[in-house]
């Protein structure tokens, strides 16, 4: 089976770039591909409630209901807090699901919300074989243990992940052109990361997705000063992974499964990506400063993480040292302001990816 090369050819050194620079080309990918970013029109409280004040022995589960719009009628849309009862104001990641919230919150066979827990089905095994055991749920007596706070939340509760009608969805937004469900998505955790700000301005927030909701993390750091880190796992195109290389998914098999993510204009690129003005190195240098950490996995070429590693070492001259030291994609420095990891197999989250993760949150957040 093909994997990526832990070794890749070295390419050209990074090159610095102006701020006005970053600006422009930044400007410039937004356009080609994700098309403009619009914050909510309305994001507003309506309803919190304490679900459980001492889930798993050691935290609060919180939920809150947001009316949320861009231009269209209000959508009532739910997040979960679960925040450790020991330290209140810890760092607080913002991860976008696959499955409903009271999929997500659960562990051990429990869950605080009301209702009952909604179950994947009889693929639920088979899903969770593939793509890992925190496919779905986080390693969250993990994350609390070693002090930090989750905020989850379900996007497609609000535009469905879905090419008929996520776009039917999409054009009811009043904004003069069919926006990117990858900016509508990301647009949930700045507006919920402006909020978190203003309430304790001085708590880190730290975005992480995976696939599809790796994109939509570096994303909202882009776009968000709220955001303070990213975690994009397996981000692949239209995320970390460089478009205009001819490895993995490809621009235009994006544009033809998934119409709905990028801006209609993206669709002039699909059969010509070498056409692309710009490069995912763009997205990377529109974050900096903000560490950022790049997860891949050797077999999931797909997801090119050598396009993602090329990527990262073209932008690393715009993120302080350290910054991408290692030569190697298995060269693991959590220390690294912009950081890269790979493990062996597949597209997924396992039980070694959570682990990474929390070494690079440490070195950054502690």
């Amino acid at each position: 089976m093909q994997q990526a090369d832990l070794s890749p050819a070295r390419q050209a050194p990074a090159t610095p770039r102006s701020l006005d620079r970053i600006k422009q080309d930044w400007a410039g990918l937004q356009t080609a591909i994700y098309g403009s970013f619009r914050e909510p029109d309305v994001f507003t409280l309506t309803q919190e409630a304490v679900l459980d004040a001492n889930w798993l022995n050691r935290a609060t589960v919180t939920q809150r209901t947001y009316n949320v719009s861009h231009g269209a009628t209000p959508t009532a849309f739910e997040i979960i807090l679960i925040t450790p009862n020991t330290a209140p104001d810890t760092p607080i990641i913002i991860t976008q699901n696959f499955s409903s919230n009271r999929s997500v919150v659960s562990a051990d066979g429990s869950s605080p919300l009301p209702g009952k827990a909604r179950k994947m089905g009889p693929l639920g095994p088979v899903f969770k074989y593939f793509f890992g055991r925190y496919i779905v749920a986080h390693p969250y007596e993990d994350l609390l243990d070693r002090g930090y706070a989750v905020a989850v939340m379900h996007p497609p509760d609000y535009v469905p992940d879905s090419a008929k009608r996520g776009v039917a969805r999409l054009e009811t937004f009043q904004t003069g052109e069919r926006p990117a469900a990858l900016n509508i998505w990301a647009s949930l955790s700045t507006a919920f990361a402006a909020q978190l700000k203003t309430a304790q301005p001085n708590r880190a927030v730290i975005a992480y997705g995976h696939s599809r909701y790796g994109k939509t993390a570096l994303l909202a750091a882009a776009h968000s000063p709220s955001i303070d880190g990213v975690i994009a796992h397996q981000s692949g195109t239209a995320g970390a992974s460089l478009m205009r290389d001819k490895t993995g998914e490809s621009l235009g098999d994006v544009v033809k499964s998934y119409p709905h993510w990028l801006s209609p204009g993206a669709a002039d690129y699909a059969d010509n990506p070498q056409s692309l003005p710009y490069d995912a190195d763009v997205l990377l240098r529109a974050i900096a400063p903000k560490p950022v950490l790049l997860g891949n996995a050797r077999r999931d070429v797909w997801s090119d993480p050598e396009g993602a590693f090329h990527s990262a070492k073209r932008a690393a001259a715009a993120y302080p040292l350290p910054v991408m030291q290692g030569e190697r994609l298995d060269d693991f420095r959590p220390e690294d302001a912009l950081a890269f990891w790979i493990r062996p197999g597949t597209h997924g989250v396992v039980k070694e990816d959570w682990p990474a993760f929390l070494d690079f949150l440490d070195a950054h957040f502690k």
